[in-house]
């Protein structure tokens, strides 16, 4: 208990300072993820040795939880901030970044990892599908803000989140395929295994994160013709919809993750301007809060010992899947799509589609189902790459679109 209330006056004073310090430090272009990480660093077993997640018990199983509540908080962040029917209407390029994007990104980082580390096939199959998925949380820190809205223009940011939406729960058939290769027998039929995957966890999950959503969004609606809510308690409603979503569709023996960021886009369609005014407002402050202690807990649990293991060959691997695990397709896509219409957009999306979040869990998650010794210290070194990476150049990076898009370059 003692160790628990330090996490937690850590975790409390972390998002205090942040939300004190958050201008000069956006002004600056350093992102809370960085921030968070680094203190968790700072407080862990290698640091001055205040917090170790060890003392708690199964450090895997506390990450894979922490992870699963801040995706399910940043993808109902994501599914309130994209405007009434985005999905519905973009389906074509959505469908295209998912059906061909999500495939490239999982066989790319698949053989670059067997590449760069010689594992066999099976391992490399499950990194790669654990960074498979953008990364919903870290990807906030691109899309949203003053210097989002003043560099890049709403269809890009749009694309960039809705994609990052909807791939995390899609991902789990990806992870689920490594999964089943490792550890079915050859009596055992892969495909009969996908199928259920496919059906149980990933088409129910789709009909009961619409169901939920649209009979609370249709509550909401009775509530306020009877007048027994207020405006004050959509924060209450947003964020139980995302744990009620989460947890009920999982006890269900489906995808919870999928389904929570369905919900919240059927439940977004009940929604009036001003309730989507205050939707907007509440959620950035909630997913900062919600999503605080898994950036602190990647820092305690940073295997520094594990990362030095993998030799050189670790910042080879870095630096080959930030740069070929998407960035390619979507400048092959850029200019031709309609919510890609130019080079500089495929770059510019292509280069953030960060790896956060949703990677700790499905590491977490595989580690409990296989014996990939590798999985966790290798997804945990391109997460935390990726999180400083990508959040220290969404700035620069951002401006540098502007400027390009006026000088009329790379487009």
């Amino acid at each position: 208990m003692h160790a628990f209330n330090i996490g937690l006056l850590v975790v409390a004073t972390s998002a205090l300072l942040l939300g004190l310090l958050s201008t000069p430090l956006k002004r600056v272009g350093l992102p809370d993820s960085v921030s968070l990480l680094l203190i968790g660093a700072v407080l862990g077993p290698t640091g001055v040795g205040l917090l170790d997640p060890a003392e708690w018990g199964d450090e895997m199983a506390i990450l894979e939880q922490v992870a699963r509540l801040a995706v399910a908080i940043g993808l109902m962040g994501i599914a309130l901030r994209l405007p009434k029917r985005y999905v519905i209407t973009h389906w074509r390029s959505l469908g295209l970044l998912l059906l061909i994007g999500m495939p490239f990104m999982w066989l790319s980082s698949s053989l670059l990892a067997g590449w760069a580390l010689g594992l066999p096939l099976g391992a490399a199959l499950l990194i790669g599908a654990a960074v498979t998925p953008t990364d919903p949380v870290v990807a906030s820190t691109v899309v949203t803000g003053p210097v989002a809205k003043e560099n890049l223009p709403a269809y890009l940011r749009h694309i960039i989140s809705s994609e990052s939406g909807a791939n995390d729960g899609l991902a789990f058939i990806f992870i689920m395929s490594a999964i089943f290769i490792l550890t079915l027998s050859a009596e055992q039929s892969l495909t009969k295994h996908l199928l259920e995957v496919i059906v149980i966890d990933i088409a129910l999950a789709l009909v009961l994160g619409a169901v939920i959503g649209f009979t609370v969004g249709i509550a909401m609606r009775k509530a306020e013709k009877y007048k027994t809510v207020d405006q004050s308690s959509m924060l209450m409603i947003t964020t139980t919809l995302a744990f009620a979503t989460l947890t009920a569709v999982k006890l269900m023996g489906s995808d919870g993750i999928l389904a929570v960021f369905v919900a919240g886009l059927a439940f977004d369609q009940q929604a009036n301007a001003s309730e989507r005014q205050e939707e907007e407002r509440v959620v950035e402050g909630v997913d900062r809060f919600f999503t605080s202690p898994i950036f602190i807990l990647l820092g305690l649990m940073i295997p520094w010992q594990q990362w030095l293991a993998l030799g050189w060959q670790a910042l080879a691997l870095v630096v080959a899947v930030l740069c070929l695990r998407r960035l390619p397709l979507l400048l092959l896509l850029g200019g031709r799509m309609g919510e890609l219409p130019c080079k500089r957009d495929g770059a510019f999306s292509g280069w953030f589609g960060p790896i956060g979040v949703a990677a700790l869990y499905y590491a977490a998650f595989a580690h409990h189902q296989t014996d990939v010794a590798e999985i966790w210290p290798v997804v945990s070194l391109l997460v935390v790459s990726s999180i400083v990476i990508h959040g220290l150049t969404s700035m620069p990076f951002s401006h540098l679109y502007r400027r390009l898009k006026n000088a009329g370059r790379f487009s």
